[in-house]
């Protein structure tokens, strides 16, 4: 009995001496966390958004090498003016009896992405390098004179997400600034 009122008499002290306004010692100090970088929330719709991008290209060159928009998979990624554009510009490749050659050099961004508007729309701003991209005959192989010497140009894409998926809708190339 002895040893519990001890016990007991340690325990209210300890409590209580905590609680008077004479302990002025600071309270043990927690662990602070390193400020932590905040994740764009909105990465994994410009990862997809920049993924169709790709898609549309790799589409879009398929018609460009064969002339023919058959089993491309531009129809999936490309709607609206985008497509009407690839059809044009196809039609005019075998008109000419040409295609094109090789691959553009890519480094699109994200620049704009609004997921609050129904459809959610998005923009892809781009520097394509058309330098190891060049129109050929389609029967000799040789290469086409253009009226365009710059091979670098501004191009920007808009796009709309229906239905879940991305899908590039329309593409503006400012032939006269480059980049």
């Amino acid at each position: 009995m002895l040893l519990t009122a001890a016990a007991l008499a340690t325990t209210v002290a300890a409590v209580t001496t905590g609680c008077t306004k004479e302990n002025k010692a600071a309270p043990p100090a927690s662990p602070t966390a390193s400020p932590t970088p905040t994740a764009d929330p909105q990465a994994a719709e410009k990862d997809a958004l920049l993924g169709v991008y790709r898609a549309f290209w790799d589409a879009q060159l398929k018609v460009y090498t064969s002339g023919s928009m058959k089993d491309t998979g531009i129809e999936k990624v490309a709607g609206d003016k985008a497509y009407s554009k690839i059809q044009t510009t196809r039609a005019y490749y075998v008109n000419n009896g040409s295609i094109m050659k090789g691959e553009p050099v890519l480094s699109p961004t994200v620049s704009v992405l609004d997921m609050t508007k129904t459809p959610a729309t998005g923009t892809i701003t781009d520097c394509v390098d058309t330098t190891g991209y060049i129109q050929v005959s389609k029967e000799s192989g040789q290469p086409v004179e253009t009226l365009d010497s710059k091979r670098r140009h501004l191009s920007t894409y808009t796009a709309l997400k229906i239905a879940g998926a991305w899908q590039i809708r329309d593409l503006e190339i400012d032939r006269d600034r480059t980049c």
